[in-house]
């Protein structure tokens, strides 16, 4: 009976079994309605140096029903539930049930879109991260990250990377990282590193380190998808355009200056000449001053001793020999006056013209007064612009200082050519007195009542004497007076050459100025209009709104909503001591559970 009966409950389950497996044979038959693939999330372990060891992709799709995806995969497994999935070729199909299913698919390519390169070293020499672990010592991380060509660039153009590493202070001080984020984790520091999308890059991190070990790197990529409203630029070109405007401004009055500077420089140029030919007049006259005092002196002394020897005083008494030589030698004496006061007037037409070109110059320098603070203000602290600003005060200021010393010796300047015009009126007067003088004693000796005419004479010499002697005392003060003029005139001379070199070189940086704040304004004209260009580019390079995400896997799987990336090293670690691995438990699947419940699997 009791085996009967087994036989029976045997029969029983494995007729239960079969209206099971009918069941599911009959919900196959009906197709369900199918499942959407909502997420990729791609795993990649990599190496300590950043060489990819395997990637592996898990998917989700949503809704239940059938589903169809595509990838490479060397194998798949189910995450959620006992149910299989079909692998042929590079399609995946099943059925389910769950509302949320989860499949891992190992991809049988390495390929990522990055290539990732890590080195380290230690105390400045390279080491492996094998050679790495338990070491002591100045540890650099060096980390470079560019695109790789083989993968679809889309996700190297649209996502960014977060790259971190946990670093335990307990083993790791003095971390160091430029252009990265570090963060406090308990007792470890986080230093994350952003890549932007389309880029390449390269990193670095230093640290101190005692019985080192790191966990592993870890990188995740993320679409760089979110919609930036513009900022309003208005102000900030408002500026600009205030600045160019106010750079146009400096251009002209710039250009008004070297003209200014230009014309003074050329003023002072002729007055430089003119003093030039003063200098050498002044110089030849004062040259000759002595040779003139000592021939007067003889006259004198001539005169004198006629005009004794006449009057009987003379040691030889009365003597006429030499009379008829006179009147030559006072013509001579007047002719070589009249030189002078050619000399003299020519001297005083060159000063004139080069004193009136001067005094043109100096004039037309403006007497404006300009305030540059709001000039600065404008500038914004632009070290390009300020230093331009600086160089057009400096040569504002030099041009204020030439007119205001110019003013200060305006009357000195003044005072030469009046000088000049008295000097060359007294030796004109003299010269026509000699003249004169020489005619009456021409006169005074011709004819046959010569011998009557001596008393005459005598009285005419006597008295030519005395006066001459007045006329030689005053023409060795005038002589004195323009080898002093000479003396002094070499420092006036010598100040106006400096003057013209002054202006010289103030006319070239004048030039320079006027051509540097031209260059100035045409560089800052624009910025206004390159500015936004700018500001618009940027933002395009973050402004990606209509970015729809793409499989990763397959170019066949058209209704993924979100692909994101999840990578990590191996970590670095001492080796562990080796343990018995205990045996694993038999992953039974589905249908060999369903069976081993009614009893027909061992």
């Amino acid at each position: 009976m009791r085996e009967t009966h087994l036989k029976g409950v045997t029969a029983m389950k494995r007729a239960l079994a079969i209206l099971i497996c009918a069941a599911f044979l009959l919900c196959a038959a009906f197709p369900a309605l199918a499942a959407v693939k909502t997420e990729e999330v791609v795993y990649g372990l990599m190496d300590h140096d950043g060489s990819v060891k395997s990637v592996y992709v898990v998917n989700c799709f949503s809704g239940g029903g059938s589903i169809e995806d595509y990838g490479d995969y060397s194998e798949v497994r189910n995450m959620t539930t006992a149910e299989a999935l079909s692998l042929n070729g590079d399609s995946v199909t099943a059925s389910t049930s769950a509302d949320r299913l989860y499949y891992q698919g190992t991809l049988k390519s390495k390929d990522l879109p990055w290539v990732f390169a890590i080195r380290y070293s230690l105390d400045g020499k390279e080491v492996s991260a094998g050679e790495l672990a338990g070491r002591s010592g100045a540890l650099a991380i060096d980390i470079s990250v560019k695109q790789n060509p083989s993968v679809n660039p889309v996700f190297y153009e649209n996502y960014m990377l977060q790259i971190s590493l946990t670093l335990d202070t307990q083993k790791c001080e003095n971390i160091r990282a430029g252009n990265a984020t570090i963060a406090s984790a308990g007792r470890n520091k986080v230093v994350a590193f952003t890549v932007l999308p389309g880029r390449n890059a390269r990193f670095s991190v230093t640290a101190d380190v005692r019985d080192f070990s790191m966990s592993s790197i870890e990188i995740t990529g993320m679409p760089f998808s979110m919609p930036i409203d513009l900022p309003d630029t208005g102000g900030l070109t408002g500026d600009l355009t205030r600045l160019s405007d106010a750079v146009d401004e400096l251009k002209n009055g710039a250009a008004s200056l070297s003209d200014g500077i230009s014309q003074t420089y050329a003023g002072a140029k002729k007055l430089a000449d003119g003093s030039e030919s003063v200098a050498g007049g002044l110089k030849e006259l004062s040259g000759s001053a002595e040779q003139m005092k000592s021939a007067s002196a003889q006259i004198e002394a001539a005169l004198s001793g006629i005009a004794a020897s006449l009057n009987g005083q003379g040691a030889e008494g009365f003597s006429i020999a030499g009379i008829d030589e006179l009147p030559g030698a006072l013509r001579q004496l007047a002719d070589g006056l009249k030189e002078v006061t050619a000399g003299m007037e020519a001297l005083k037409t060159s000063y004139a013209a080069a004193y009136a070109a001067l005094d043109g110059s100096i004039a037309s320098i403006p007497d404006a007064e300009v305030d540059p603070a709001p000039l600065y203000a404008a500038l914004s602290g632009d070290r390009a612009l300020t230093g331009a600003l600086d160089a057009l005060m400096a040569y504002y200021a030099a041009a204020k200082t030439v007119k205001g010393t110019y003013a200060a010796t305006k009357e000195a300047f003044a005072a030469v050519e009046s000088s000049l015009a008295a000097l060359s009126a007294s030796v004109g007067t003299v010269s026509e007195s000699l003249d004169q003088i020489a005619d009456g004693m021409e006169q005074a000796l011709s004819g046959n009542e010569a011998v009557a005419q001596l008393r005459q004479l005598k009285d005419g010499l006597t008295q030519l004497s005395s006066q001459y002697s007045q006329f030689h005392a005053g023409l060795a003060a005038y002589l004195n007076g323009v080898q002093a003029l000479n003396n002094g005139y070499g420092k006036v001379h010598a100040g106006i050459q400096s003057l013209k070199g002054g202006m010289g070189q103030l006319n070239e940086g004048a030039k320079e100025l006027a051509s540097g704040t031209g260059e100035l304004h045409e560089a800052v004209a624009d910025l206004p209009d390159e500015l936004q260009e700018e500001i618009d580019g940027m933002m395009q390079d973050y402004d990606r709104p209509d970015f729809a995400p793409l499989s990763f896997t397959s170019e066949k799987n058209a209704s993924v909503s979100a692909v994101q990336f999840v990578l990590k090293t191996s970590p670095i670690e001492p080796p562990k001591p080796q343990q018995s691995v205990a045996a694993q438990p038999v992953r039974l699947t589905f249908w060999q559970k369903l069976l081993r419940l009614f009893g027909l699997y061992p």
